[in-house]
């Protein structure tokens, strides 16, 4: 086979020689503008430094000419204070006016900044003035004096004014006995204030600028030092994306920056050693490719009918090819055989073991009536083949339509899982035949013979291979194993052979979860259309809608619904009070509505327990509330599934997934509640309960996620009590 065989070397080149990979075209560079790292980081780090010291700089300004300003007002509280302590004895002497005049004009002397110093009486008549002309004069304040904040301690009869062009502090002249006997006003232009605190802000200003500007200077200059490599590196990576990965960057700084030219000096290294790899693994993909179309092509195309059966199988590779094998084929006179195989190994060996019994069992299907015999010349054929250890289990049947009987044989593969409609149970049919090639020289003959199944109405034949039944949960521990898969197999066999592909299929993935197969997962299955397996291939339109429509439910219900996991034990039905006081839509209800809300979910857990489970220990099943939008939306991807139109949902769900024993709804008849031996009675009414609380109840039992319930509520619009329900 031309797409397997192994890939064909380049021709050598001169003296031996293997070419080297050719070198990839140049890519047009496009120029674009850019801005160099080494300026915008010795610029940032500039701007960083400069912020940082005008910062600085303005916040000691302002602590600067705070402190100023509270020395020169405590200067000028402590001079009116002297002023009128000094002013008391010559207040109270005859002539005070010749000891306040030289006293005050020895404090203005010489001090321009002075602008006001008067000693008044009590009556305001100035005594002490540095001009002696204004003695006696009645004293006017300076106009627009307004008390300021002061920042120092203000005694008793001392205050602190200012105006536009003044600073004021004025202090109470006391008598030695503590009354008050005039004032001492001293003023200080604010011009001298903002002069003083200009001259300070100049003096800052100068060391700020000097040491702003050598900050700025030394970390341009280290900046630049540090980033020197960065044009070298950027240089060097231009080359690679050039596809030039034969030049190294020549980079040894003892920074980060050395360690990242030899990381990508040692990349381009790996880069020239992967252009290699990748011709090689391009070409391999290709010649997989052409492996997975053919064997694609190999396993049946459709679903296969042999006159009343129909014949359905599934395939799931572990790898991008596989090692299993399943075939549906005509015979003649109208017999149809079937073969499941399973290849010792996976991939690319395996794909050719199967593809090669592929065309022997094609060849020689019909030159042996018995399938062993055909399994015993397969045998001698691979044996010639294969190399020792490598081995195929088969199974191999012929469906005879006309007896409908199913005579087969099986080489050490797995047993045949045989679902019988008339006692709803399974039977495990096969034998311990050595597989295909396992012990040459013909020893398989003896371990092998024909076994002959007869297929009822409504039966179910079911083969597979290990790396379905030996699947393991998503901890990698217990496998799905036969017996989960013959459970199954119960629930869903009245459905026929596409149901019962489906709900296997689905159990699988329900127990590995999305984890890709470790092994090829192989299942055929064979059914009869009597007893519902027909309506299963044609399809009943009411039946199927109901169905899409509950799985549809359950998906949302798993993706947006609220839920409670409960134990298959009537002592577990408390946990539904507690878990409705939690549902954000339910918790709202009034006491009654709640109660019998309560009541028919308790009825509906309890019947699943008590009869699906027998209140087995260790067995749960899943309780969740649906919220209308969410109904409303499944809904329509139900509609959407099944073909059909769904009515707008506008009530929420109660949706119940259990793996118990089915329910068969058209057992069940309606009780008259008012009727008083039914009350009386106690058990058998649960029924009822359930069907007048709920506006609506359906049941779809043995789907391909087990049995759904499905009960429709709608909160804030009433509980529907129905007869002998009302209290």
């Amino acid at each position: 086979m031309s797409a397997l065989r192994a890939p064909v070397a380049a021709p050598p080149g001169p003296r031996g020689r293997t070419p080297r990979a050719p070198a990839p075209e140049p890519v047009p560079r496009r120029t674009r503008r850019v801005l160099g790292l080494r300026g915008i980081a010795a610029g940032l780090a500039v701007a960083m430094t400069a912020a940082a010291a005008l910062t600085v700089g303005g916040l000691s300004e302002r602590s600067a000419r705070e402190t100023l300003t509270q020395q020169l007002e405590a200067r000028l509280l402590l001079e009116a204070r002297n002023l009128a302590l000094s002013s008391s004895p010559a207040l109270l002497g005859d002539y005070p006016e010749l000891t306040l005049h030289p006293l005050v004009k020895r404090m203005t002397s010489g001090r321009p900044e002075m602008a006001l110093a008067v000693v008044v009486d009590h009556r305001g008549v100035i005594l002490g003035h540095p001009d002696g002309r204004q003695i006696g004069a009645a004293f006017v304040p300076p106009p627009g004096l307004q008390p300021a904040v002061a920042r120092e301690t203000v005694e008793e009869g001392e205050s602190l004014l200012l105006n536009d062009e003044l600073l004021v502090a004025k202090a109470t002249v006391r008598h030695p006995g503590g009354r008050p006997i005039g004032t001492a006003w001293v003023g200080l232009r604010r011009a001298y204030v903002e002069q003083v605190v200009a001259s300070s802000r100049r003096q800052q200003a100068l060391v700020l600028v000097g040491l702003t500007a050598l900050g700025m200077a030394c970390a341009f200059v280290l900046m630049s030092q540090l980033l020197r490599p960065m044009s070298a590196l950027r240089a060097g990576i231009e080359r690679i994306g050039r596809g030039q990965l034969d030049s190294p960057i020549p980079v040894t700084d003892r920074t980060e920056l050395g360690l990242l030219a030899d990381a990508i000096n040692q990349m381009s290294g790996r880069l020239r050693r992967a252009q290699v790899d990748m011709l090689e693994r391009a070409r391999l993909s290709h010649e997989v490719d052409l492996a997975r179309g053919i064997q694609r092509a190999l396993l049946p195309a459709r679903p296969a009918e042999a006159g009343p059966y129909l014949i359905v199988g599934d395939q799931r590779a572990a790898a991008e090819v596989g090692g299993d094998y399943y075939d549906v084929l005509s015979l003649s006179g109208g017999n149809v055989a079937v073969a499941v195989a399973d290849v010792s190994g996976k991939g690319l060996a395996g794909c050719l073991v199967m593809s090669m019994l592929s065309v022997l069992l094609r060849a020689m299907r019909n030159e042996h009536a018995s399938p062993s015999a055909l399994l015993c010349a397969l045998d001698a054929r691979l044996g010639e083949t294969l190399r020792p250890g490598t081995f195929v289990t088969m199974f191999y049947g012929i469906v005879d339509p006309a007896q409908r009987r199913l005579t087969f044989a099986s080489a050490g593969h797995n047993p045949l899982l045989v679902y019988r409609h008339a006692t709803g149970t399974v039977e495990r049919l096969g034998d311990h035949g050595v597989p295909l090639a396992a012990v040459r020289g013909g020893t398989i003959r003896s371990t092998l013979r024909d076994q002959t199944v007869s297929l009822g109405p409504g039966d179910v034949a079911v083969q597979f291979t290990d790396g379905f039944s030996e699947a393991r949960d998503a901890t990698g521990g217990e496998p799905v194993g036969v017996e989960r898969m013959v459970e199954q197999l119960t629930r869903a066999g009245e459905g026929g052979a596409t149901a019962v592909l489906g709900a296997l299929r689905g159990g699988l993935k329900a127990w590995v979860g999305e984890d890709p197969p470790f092994d090829d997962e192989t299942l055929l299955v064979i059914g009869s259309p009597a007893e519902g397996a027909r309506a299963a291939v044609s399809g009943d339109a009411h039946e199927s809608s109901d169905t899409a429509l509950a799985l549809a439910y359950l998906d949302a219900a798993e993706r947006r619904g609220s839920r409670l996991e409960l134990e298959a034990r009537l002592d577990a039905m408390p946990a539904i009070r507690a878990w409705l006081a939690r549902v954000p839509i339910l918790r709202d209800l009034g006491g009654e509505d709640a109660e019998l809300l309560r009541a028919a979910l308790h009825e509906a857990c309890a019947n699943i327990a008590e009869h699906g489970y027998d209140e087995a220990t260790g067995k749960r099943f899943d309780l969740w509330w649906l919220p209308p939008e969410a109904a409303h939306d499944a809904a329509g991807t139900a509609a959407a599934r099944d073909g059909g139109a769904a009515d707008a949902v506008r009530h929420g769900w109660f949706v119940i997934r259990d793996d118990g024993k089915p329910f068969r709804p058209e057992s069940w008849q309606s009780i008259d509640l008012r009727e008083p031996g039914a009350r009386r009675r106690g058990r058998g009414i649960g029924l009822d309960i359930i069907h007048r609380v709920m506006h609506e109840v359906l049941y779809q039992p043995a789907t391909a996620r087990g049995n759904i319930t499905l009960m429709r509520s709608s909160p804030g619009a009433g509980i529907p009590r129905g007869e002998g329900i009302d209290r």
